[in-house]
């Protein structure tokens, strides 16, 4: 990301509260079973009301495929998106204002999808961007994610990398007080993405020190803070960082048993 004027105590430019126009919003959302008539409009709420210029989905469907869904992919905008599990749903990445040149991840078809990005506003560095949504594989989350990330160091080749989505394991690390452990592969997970692909999980970098919010809110256990969805940044785009929360509240409780996860970043 280019240079900017800074806020001298934080790192990051000033920029005032209305000026939308100088940021980029990521949001990560699971639509929970692509949508359904009684859940509908899931692509207006996250595009309109949380102002996204990137939504990375999982468990959707390309809106038009929607019921009663209003929002339509723009003339300059780009939607890539792959079945997981048809005809219900499959993991989406959508792009306002800009380019999209997909890019296959090998064996993760549906449940990774993405590309190449670019267009005016954007990081004039190569800039890729995939959904990832973690199934669970024939060796369970976290070995199946390694494998993710085997494709994705191979794809990469130095540029830099965003990921959004539902990773089906933790996308922050936990501390002692934490009242959900940790396990040692989740770690290990952690610290590959930021050795490999340098990466930082946005939610944890824009609230240091903080216990991890709660993104998923199952049926059976609504209490449980987990923590499996989130958005991760270059490590180049740190300063850049201006703010990541998890969106609540009665209308996304009634849509999903997910919650967006927002991170602002300064566009270039």
């Amino acid at each position: 990301m280019s240079a900017v004027p800074h806020d001298g105590a934080s790192g990051r430019r000033a920029v005032r509260a209305d000026d939308t126009t100088a940021r980029l919003r990521l949001v990560a959302y699971n639509f929970l079973g692509g949508g359904s008539a009684k859940r509908a409009g899931q692509w207006s709420r996250v595009v309109r009301a949380l102002g996204a210029d990137v939504v990375f989905g999982q468990e959707c469907r390309p809106p038009d495929a929607c019921p009663s869904e209003r929002f339509r992919v723009g003339t300059g905008d780009a939607l890539a998106w792959t079945a997981a599990r048809p005809p219900r749903w499959g993991t989406g990445l959508l792009v306002r204002g800009a380019q999209l040149r997909a890019i296959s991840v090998p064996d993760f078809d549906g449940w990774v999808v993405g590309g190449e990005v670019t267009g005016d506003g954007w990081p004039a560095r190569r800039l890729l961007a995939f959904s990832v949504h973690g199934p669970a594989g024939e060796r369970g989350y976290v070995k199946t994610m390694h494998e993710i990330l085997d494709r994705l160091a191979r794809i990469r080749r130095g540029a830099d990398l965003v990921l959004g989505g539902d990773f089906n394991v933790v996308t922050g690390y936990r501390d002692a007080r934490d009242p959900r452990k940790m396990s040692r592969g989740e770690r290990e997970l952690l610290d590959r993405m930021g050795a490999d692909l340098d990466l930082l999980p946005a939610w944890q970098t824009a609230n240091p020190g903080r216990r991890l919010a709660q993104t998923l809110r199952w049926v059976t256990n609504p209490v449980t803070p987990y923590h499996c969805d989130g958005v991760f940044i270059p490590r180049a785009w740190r300063t850049a960082l201006l703010s990541c929360r998890v969106v609540r509240g009665r209308r996304w409780d009634a849509l999903s048993d997910h919650n967006p996860v927002v991170a602002e970043v300064l566009r270039p």
